[in-house]
């Protein structure tokens, strides 16, 4: 009989009420989520002895999987295999031929020699595996050079060649140290064409019983924020150009879905994203209803949903690229690059500039800004006479209060649980004898990682640690505390009066008056 509502022994921090602090941020990790065009053939050489059926011959470059096969993603569903037998070089093409299995907590998939068939033999000495994929833009990344390098360039002339790499370069460009790409699987265009809605929703809801396959969202690891490169726009029928309703079967609601998931399972993270007006025009109404739909504390839409860039100039060719207009979405990749760049996350993004664009089309007024569009929790990024480009206000698509409708505020809370859950993980409590002492040795580390907040500036105050245990299970430790958060600087309000009788004046040579005061 199964144990009634077990849990995995280990370090549990929940968030309750308005609990804020912080800790540095400089190592958060941007994941883009792109749909990718796909790559030519890439080649991986193995040398093996002749193996026996089913035997592991190696480890492919990058995850490819048969997409004849149920439940499997990639882009082609042939590859061709090529091994010595004595003097004789063998070629085949195969594409049900071997079996493609993901292990467990692993990106890639082994590519093993079941499934030859009898006649052909298995392969020995070095084997050449060419495969198609769609999968080459996968991992992490820490500079844009090597990004770039992997993924391929970003624009040639006024087209995006590779999505994830331009939205990579705003980041980098606003702050990023960090950034991993999520290929979006192209399943239902069967590995060619754009990715379709369904493509795009099972990146971040699972299909049951096949979590652990590289193309869903949640198995890439130490992911902070995620940034969705998807459209929100309607492409075909009477809607085309506006934005799809908020609903159930939609990749928005998707996002939120997958937030908190990961939220229930400890992993907590944030989503910038914006939309695609380059076709037609979204209107205020649409982007209010995809805030309203959203509202969420861990979702920040940008605005505007179009932006001008300009490549510049092209060392091959020795001409400046002309402009031209982008999607929305690589203003919430900036936005991202600037978030993750501030000192700490108790850094709003308020007022801060915004690098790597040419201009605005079409740029809204001030009172506009105002009256549609952050009132709505819509972070709206402006181009100003100095020809900068300046975030009006960092906010969250939840507008209850000032505390819900604040980056910052909701960052600086979700940091703090990181920074005490991996400081009691490393303390190796858990697993240990319940004394006073372990007891003891819980609270000073909670203590300490508080303190050392406190120290930084990164919290204001906490009062009232305390410990018990819990009554119905024994083995838990309860650990409570409240704390003050470092808060934004969003007004300063100077008041100023004439007073007429504050001076007297006074001449001098006849030639020169001046008040002293």
């Amino acid at each position: 009989m199964p144990i009634s509502n077990y849990v995995i022994p280990g370090v549990y921090v929940s968030q309750s009420g308005t609990s804020l602090s912080t800790v540095n941020n400089n190592n958060l990790n941007i994941a883009i989520v792109a749909d990718q065009p796909t790559p030519g053939a890439t080649t991986d050489t193995f040398t093996v002895a002749v193996p026996t059926s089913g035997t592991v011959i190696g480890q492919l470059t990058t995850p490819m999987v048969n997409t004849t096969s149920t439940g499997a993603y990639a882009s082609y569903s042939g590859f061709t295999v090529t091994w010595a037998s004595g003097n004789t070089t063998v070629t085949g093409t195969y594409g049900v031929n071997f079996n493609i299995s993901t292990p467990s907590g692993g990106p890639y998939s082994y590519l093993t020699t079941s499934g030859i068939s009898a006649s052909t033999g298995l392969p020995s000495g070095t084997i050449g595996i060419t495969y198609g994929h769609a999968w080459g833009a996968y991992g992490t990344y820490y500079s844009f050079n090597n990004l770039s390098q992997v993924v391929g360039a970003a624009v040639s002339g006024t087209t995006v060649l590779n999505p994830a790499t331009l939205a990579a370069q705003f980041a980098f460009q606003n702050g990023a140290s960090t950034v991993s790409v999520m290929p979006v699987a192209r399943i239902s265009s069967s590995g060619t064409g754009p990715a379709a809605y369904n493509d795009w929703a099972r990146v971040f809801v699972a299909t049951s019983g096949t979590t652990s396959d590289p193309t869903y969202l949640m198995n890439l690891v130490g992911v902070d924020v995620i940034v969705p490169l998807y459209s929100f726009v309607s492409t075909s029928g009477a809607t085309a150009g506006q934005i799809i309703p908020y609903g159930a079967s939609t990749v928005a609601s998707g996002i939120n879905t997958y937030l908190n998931n990961q939220q229930q399972y400890g992993i907590l993270q944030r989503a910038f994203v914006g939309v695609d007006g380059t076709a037609n025009g979204v209107t205020a109404s649409q982007m209010q209803a995809l805030a309203s739909g959203f509202n969420s504390t861990r979702v920040t839409l940008s605005y505007p949903p179009v932006i001008n860039y300009n490549p510049g100039f092209n060392p091959t060719t020795g001409l400046s690229t002309a402009s031209f207009n982008i999607p929305g979405y690589y203003v919430a990749a900036a936005l991202a690059g600037l978030y993750t760049g501030q000192p700490t996350v108790a850094t709003p993004i308020t007022n801060k500039n915004v690098n790597g664009f040419n201009s605005i089309p079409n740029q809204i007024s001030d009172v506009d800004a105002a009256t549609n569009y952050l009132t709505y929790g819509i972070t709206v990024v402006r181009q100003k006479r100095d020809g900068y480009f300046w975030v009006y206000q960092g906010l969250t698509t939840n507008t209850t209060s000032w505390v819900t409708q604040e980056i910052s505020i909701n960052a600086i809370s979700d940091q703090l649980a990181k920074a005490v859950k991996s400081d009691l993980v490393n303390s190796k409590l858990i697993g240990g004898p319940l004394t006073n002492v372990t007891s003891a040795a819980v609270l000073g580390t909670v203590q300490a990682t508080l303190t050392s907040q406190l120290s930084n500036g990164l919290i204001q105050a906490y009062q009232n640690l305390a410990l018990s245990l819990n009554p119905a299970t024994p083995t838990t430790v309860n650990v409570t505390f409240q704390y003050a958060p470092t808060y934004p600087i969003n007004y300063i309000q100077v008041t100023m009066s004439l007073n007429t009788q504050t001076g007297t004046v006074i001449t001098q040579n006849a030639q020169s008056n001046f008040v002293v005061y």
